[in-house]
Order: C-alpha cells, then sequence, then structure tokens
C-alpha cells in the first residue's frame, strides 16, 4: 500500500515538475523576430474605427512606421514621415502606421493632428514588439514587392535616414 502511495505521489511530482518546467520555458522563450531578409508575417492590427484588421504583404512595396503617440521623437518625425508618405503614395508605395497599444481615440486625434495622409493601426497584441521587434520607437521598415523586409531603421529618422529609405524603396519595387 505504502509502495502505491509512493509511486502515485512521485508521478504526481514528475507532473508538477514537467508543467513548471513548460511554464517558465513559455515565459521565457523569445519569439523570433523579424529581420531584414526575412519574409513578413500577416500582422494583427486594430483599425482607428476599432475593427480587426491583418496587414498582408500588398504586392508592392510597402513602409511600415512603429510609433507611440506619447513618443517625443515620434512626434518629431511626423510631420516629414507625412510629406515624404504623399510623395511615396504617388509611386504607388504603400505607407502604413501601426500604433504601439494606445487606445483607438488617442491614435486617431494623433493621425488627425498630424494630417497623416496614410492608414494607421492599433497593436493591441504586442506583435510589433513580439515580431517585428520593435523595441524602440519610431521603427522604420520597407518590405519589398515580394513580402521580404528590405531596411528597417530603429530610432526617429533624419535626413540621411530619409534618403537611406527613399534608395530602400527603389530598390524594393
Amino acid at each position: 500500500m505504502r509502495f502505491a502511495y509512493a509511486r502515485r505521489l512521485a508521478a504526481g511530482a514528475g507532473l508538477l515538475a514537467l508543467a513548471v518546467a513548460v511554464a517558465v520555458h513559455h515565459h521565457f522563450a523569445r519569439p523570433q523576430l523579424l529581420k531584414p531578409g526575412d519574409r513578413i508575417v500577416p500582422l494583427a492590427v486594430t483599425s482607428l474605427e476599432g475593427t480587426n484588421a491583418t496587414l498582408v504583404p500588398a504586392g508592392r512595396p510597402q513602409v511600415l512606421n512603429v510609433f507611440a503617440t506619447w513618443c517625443p521623437p515620434c512626434r518629431a518625425e511626423m510631420p516629414a514621415l507625412a510629406k515624404l508618405a504623399s510623395q511615396l503614395q504617388q509611386r504607388g508605395i504603400d505607407v502604413v502606421g501601426i500604433d504601439q497599444q494606445e487606445p483607438v481615440s488617442a491614435v486617431a486625434a494623433f493621425a488627425r493632428d498630424f494630417t497623416v495622409p496614410y492608414p494607421v493601426y492599433v497593436d493591441e497584441t504586442n506583435v510589433t514588439h513580439d515580431v517585428l521587434g520593435a523595441r524602440i520607437i519610431p521603427t522604420t521598415i520597407v518590405i519589398d514587392s515580394s513580402g521580404v523586409i528590405r531596411w528597417e531603421r530603429s530610432g526617429p529618422l533624419d535626413n540621411a535616414d530619409m534618403r537611406e529609405l527613399m534608395n530602400a524603396v527603389a530598390s524594393a519595387g
């Protein structure tokens, strides 16, 4: 009788240890971050109307800008980025903004205040951090027409970065 009890106790302890190990692994496991040369994956986001959306490769070059409304460098680069976006759109290049986890109302006000001429979404599931690796904002990413990441910059874009972005977009067609 004691032997059966000891076996059950040992089996239970083994299962508990396995469950703890799995939980620890999932907690500390780092997701695979995309980098230049990788194919972009569908990104689940929320529109400014509050509906779920999925961003997928568009079959033409895209520029993704990950930002936050409270971020001073994001606010500083926005006028130049909005102007550049208008030029890119005339060349058939999509520009998309993705805010990191703020209320839709705040992001919509930000887009209105800066007259953002491109679609803006909100990342409510941390996909920009966990998949795109946007740990520094703003982060700007160029995706080519086949859906491959060709260029990435963490931090605000200065004039030299804007020229580099334009060169990356030109070769992404």
